[in-house]
């Protein structure tokens, strides 16, 4: 094939919204506009004027409220088939398990190179009534992944055509214990990393915990909750919480999820607005960052199935205390450098915060900050995009 018409040819970047790719790889499209034509599918969102400036955006018309819907399934389906026919991309890069499961049959059909972004397994993974529909998503995307299609209905196992990608090693072992054959295509990439304002001085603030000469006595504390206001990422627990401990103050960064049956209830919502120690911030970009207070400590009480958590980062790399359950370690953090609930009781989530501000009295704490700082370091953004565009060229070059 003629490589200057490979070369003019497209590179796809596909998500089921607009913000994941504005938030999470933003300097991946940034650094691919520039020796590449991308195109961006999602879903139209608020966010989609601000993808807009950077990639040529075409909007995928999908309604995620709908997943199970085997009719919205066919018909995401088909609007995608006829998205990417007409882009004939020399390649598709593709994020979440919807579009994962999309893309790996519409490529294995015109023989396109793929790489699927597992950006953890979601909440069907944790739920035992789709137990069943989760586990044959994942079968037919290791199917159609490992598969090259020749001629009419004829096809061979071709290793070189596909990538996966996860964000830990927890779901890479899971998916390799569906199919084995997986672990030559497999790789890791820790999350999508942490943009270089969380390592500019300018940026960064000092909290009172990193203070040696300060009185020990039990501060004001600031507990934060960032992240979609879902039940499986943990926000009743962190509600429960303010409860329990009325004299600190709760701010919660985050929006409901309209398209999610998962999702907080509107109601529920207004009730807490009137709760004096819970403060309802709604979706603030990089809240961390922008934080204006004293004591911060991040609750992420999360079962959700994540990939790997970007907050925690942040968390890292601002001196900012963690408390998480062990779903948000991903099997990659320990308590060398954040606390971990044992389980879902807020007793335990209780007991936590009580062993974090013994720390606090005794000077452990700031050790226990100092080595998340150092370990935040590894996990910068620049690194990320760096190994995924290296995954992008080893995948042209065994393909063209």
């Amino acid at each position: 094939m003629n490589q200057k018409y490979i070369s003019l040819r497209p590179i796809i970047i596909v998500a089921n919204s607009s913000f994941y790719l504005v938030h999470y790889r933003k300097l991946l499209l940034n650094d691919l506009v520039k020796n590449n034509h991308i195109i961006t599918i999602s879903p139209t969102d608020k966010y989609t004027n601000e993808l807009s400036k950077i990639s040529i955006h075409l909007p995928w018309r999908i309604n995620r409220s709908n997943d199970l819907n085997p009719a919205s399934f066919i018909i995401s389906f088909i609007r995608l088939i006829f998205l990417i026919r007409a882009i004939k991309p020399k390649l598709v890069h593709s994020h979440t398990l919807k579009s994962n499961l999309i893309v790996s049959i519409i490529c294995f059909f015109y023989s396109i190179p793929c790489v699927i972004s597992f950006t953890g397994l979601g909440r069907l993974s944790k739920s035992k009534k789709h137990n069943l529909i989760f586990k044959a998503t994942l079968k037919t995307i290791i199917f159609f992944s490992l598969r090259k299609k020749n001629s009419n209905f004829k096809f061979h196992r071709d290793l070189n055509r596909s990538r996966l990608i996860f964000q830990n090693p927890k779901d890479k072992s899971y998916i390799e214990s569906i199919n084995n054959s997986v672990k030559s295509i497999s790789k890791i990439i820790y999350g999508s990393g942490l943009p270089k304002e969380y390592f500019s001085s300018k940026k960064i603030k000092s909290f009172a915990w990193e203070d040696n000469n300060i009185d020990k006595t039990i501060p004001k504390i600031q507990f934060i909750f960032c992240a979609r206001l879902l039940i499986s990422k943990g926000i009743e627990t962190f509600l429960k919480l303010a409860d329990l401990f009325k004299e600190h103050e709760f701010l919660v960064y985050g929006e409901i999820d309209k398209s999610s049956k998962d999702s907080i209830s509107e109601s529920r919502l207004q009730t807490l607005s009137n709760k004096r120690n819970i403060y309802l911030k709604g979706y603030i970009s990089n809240p961390l960052l922008n934080l204006d207070c004293s004591n911060p400590v991040l609750i992420l009480p999360t079962y959700y199935g994540e990939g790997m958590p970007r907050g925690i980062l942040e968390a890292f790399s601002l001196n900012v205390p963690i408390i998480c359950s062990k779903s948000a370690t991903c099997n990659i953090f320990n308590t060398e450098n954040l606390y971990i609930a044992e389980n879902e009781n807020i007793n335990e989530y209780k007991k936590k915060i009580n062993e974090l501000i013994a720390d606090f009295k005794n000077g452990s704490l700031k050790d226990k900050l100092i080595n998340s700082k150092n370990l935040s370091k590894i996990y910068s953004e620049e690194i990320i995009v760096s190994k995924t565009i290296s995954i992008y060229k080893d995948i042209l070059l065994e393909n063209f």
